[in-house]
């Protein structure tokens, strides 16, 4: 994945919104995507606390042949890496205000031959000028949570063209 920044105002290049009606489903979305990954991927996890950001990354981990109950939210800590089909770097910005790549060293994960999930994505300063795979996740009753996957460039486009597939 390129450092590389985007134009201001273009817009992204594709969108897919599923509904998910139960953590389970949820999981299995984040499988299926996973599934898909082929190293490189910048993921940005968006979405209210407990909407189940944590919960899709579980289903990831499956995708890349992790066991799932090894997925925890690294609030704490910050970074939890996994080593399955793929490295997978699972990044919680929860707890801080505002970051950036440089403060928290971030740019080695975000930008490597592995996978960097980010949830609280949108708490990263620099997040507009990169290329990512939003993933946003929001409530749609008591169970049930809408997904949006919205891509910022055309690699991710791309992913979405074929995650897409599977719904179809």
């Amino acid at each position: 994945m390129s450092a590389a920044r985007r134009e201001p105002g273009v817009p992204a290049p594709a969108i897919f919104v599923i509904e998910s009606k139960s953590a389970h489903e949820t999981k299995a979305w984040g499988r299926r995507l996973a599934s898909l990954l082929e190293g490189g991927e910048l993921l940005g996890l968006i979405g209210e606390l407990g909407a189940g950001k944590t919960c899709f990354i579980k289903g990831m981990a499956r995708g890349l042949a992790l066991r799932e109950e090894d997925i925890l939210s690294p609030s704490f800590t910050l970074i939890q890496e996994h080593h399955g089909r793929l490295p997978l770097f699972h990044i919680d910005l929860y707890r801080l205000d505002a970051a950036s790549l440089e403060d928290l060293g971030l740019r080695e994960y975000l930008f490597s031959a592995g996978i960097a999930a980010v949830e609280w994505f949108e708490r990263l300063r620099e997040a507009e000028d990169l290329d990512f795979l939003a993933v946003r996740i929001s409530y749609a009753g008591a169970n049930a949570r809408r997904i949006e996957f919205r891509a910022t460039d055309e690699r991710h486009a791309t992913l979405i063209a074929r995650l897409r597939s599977h719904f179809e």
